[in-house]
């Protein structure tokens, strides 16, 4: 069974300094071969023949094609040896994958086309240093962590000693590990580990508490749990007050448009040089953007990490909102204020890191069909009925609509993990989760 475990580094200043430096060089190597890929592109559109491509298409299109270009590169440019072997070939991966992943989505042969792979802004991005091999490059002694960096000039071993801000979990040892991933948030430095256990008798685990969640637009998630506490948790309160003035300062910067200067370079080449009002709100508009990521993820994280404190599996409906909506108002709400997609990821992380379960159940008429007797409602049920009665003469059971779907979903998810489903299940009790900025308040509906 993999599990994910993520604790934070205490690093020094003279610490930080070194793994910037080693996080540099592998961003330079990626952008280094991302440029060489770019030429490989060129030049394998315009080989004469197919002989000519397929030579080019070795390097380019494979998974270690240009992870096979590093040796030359460390004879061309000598500084890259200071960084462990390891972490630039992850780096040459990382690019192919990247690359890949554009021919099968130009191909059909995945769900969503992506775009070719860009160079990359370290100030904007730090490029984790990943050791992807068993106790290769890093040994975990207790709560210091060593890590193999390079070589110096004179060829010797560098490397460099961590402190971990506590201990591992008591489920996990170092036998467990199988990879370490060096990460840098804002200026907190953190590492993850890949965990591989074997379970007794090689049997997954058992969940004993499960919840299925509804996601829908009038909140964020309706929670129903094999506890019998029914939850509605409630979108963030920020998300319409930064889009109000994530809007007023588009607005004002759009019109700063017409007081752009046309400029020529030397090489008679031209730009349009935005004023300097629009560049002062642009990036007053970047900032809000960041608070909003920051903002979200934070709730996202809360609410997950909770879930999985009182529940051993989430199950969540697989729903996802494309388009649609009757007014321009509504569209907005249902696409771009949906944090459907998002939360999914963030279950399925923190599910992994904290060796639980997270499944998806099929969503599919769970609306309009009863929890008790199974009736469905022909035609469907309109979004602005709220509760119904199951229309069926011999069961007429009240519904809240959202947790009848939950219940349904509850069912499904039972049903997926192999569990009894069948049985009487009643909500015992109703509450209501509100994110308040620094956690979550739970009342009574």
């Amino acid at each position: 069974m993999k599990s994910v475990v993520k604790i934070r580094l205490e690093v020094t200043e003279a610490q930080a300094a070194i793994l910037d430096s080693q996080s540099k060089i592998a961003n330079w190597l990626y952008n280094k071969l991302l440029e060489t890929a770019n030429d490989l592109r060129q030049q394998y559109r315009a080989a004469p023949d197919q002989e000519g491509r397929d030579q080019i298409g070795l390097i380019l299109y494979t998974e270690r094609g240009l992870r096979n270009l590093i040796p030359g590169l460390k004879r061309e440019h000598p500084f890259l040896k200071v960084v462990y072997s390891s972490v630039l070939k992850n780096a040459a991966l990382r690019l192919s994958k990247a690359i890949r992943d554009y021919q099968d989505g130009k191909h059909g042969r995945r769900a969503n086309q992506v775009n070719w792979p860009t160079f990359r802004a370290w100030k904007r991005s730090w490029f984790s240093l990943q050791y992807d091999e068993p106790h290769k490059g890093y040994r975990l002694a207790g709560r210091t962590l060593t890590l193999v960096l390079g070589q110096d000039v004179t060829g010797k071993q560098l490397t460099i000693e961590l402190q971990l801000a506590e201990a591992l979990p008591h489920w996990v040892n170092s036998d467990h590990i199988r990879q370490c991933r060096i990460v840098k948030e804002g200026h907190r430095y953190s590492v993850v580990f890949t965990v591989q256990r074997v379970l007794p008798n090689g049997k997954p685990l058992r969940p004993d508490n499960i919840v299925a969640l509804d996601p829908n637009h009038k909140n964020c998630a309706y929670a129903v749990g094999s506890d019998g506490k029914a939850t509605e948790i409630h979108n963030p309160y920020f998300l319409k007050i930064l889009d109000k003035r994530i809007d007023q300062l588009k607005s004002k910067r759009d019109k700063c448009k017409k007081k752009s200067r046309r400029i020529t370079r030397p090489d008679g080449s031209q730009f349009w040089l935005p004023s300097h009002r629009w560049m002062m709100l642009n990036a007053c508009l970047q900032d809000l953007y960041r608070i909003r990521r920051e903002q979200t993820k934070q709730f996202l994280y809360t609410v997950a990490n909770r879930l999985y404190h009182d529940y051993d599996a989430v199950g969540i409906g697989d729903y996802v909102p494309h388009g649609g909506g009757l007014t321009r108002k509504m569209r907005r709400a249902m696409n771009n204020q949906s944090l459907n997609r998002r939360f999914k990821h963030v279950l399925a992380w923190v599910a992994l890191r904290s060796g639980k379960s997270y499944l998806e159940w099929e969503e599919t008429g769970s609306t309009r069909t009863c929890h008790e007797c199974g009736y469905v409602v022909a035609g469907g049920i309109p979004p602005e009925i709220r509760e119904w009665d199951c229309p069926r003469p011999d069961c007429t059971s009240h519904h809240l609509r959202d947790e009848n779907a939950a219940r349904n979903g509850l069912n499904r998810t039972l049903k997926a993990l192999g569990l009894p489903c069948s049985g009487r299940r009643e909500v015992s009790s109703r509450r209501a989760w509100r994110f308040n900025g620094l956690g979550l308040t739970s009342g009574v509906r």
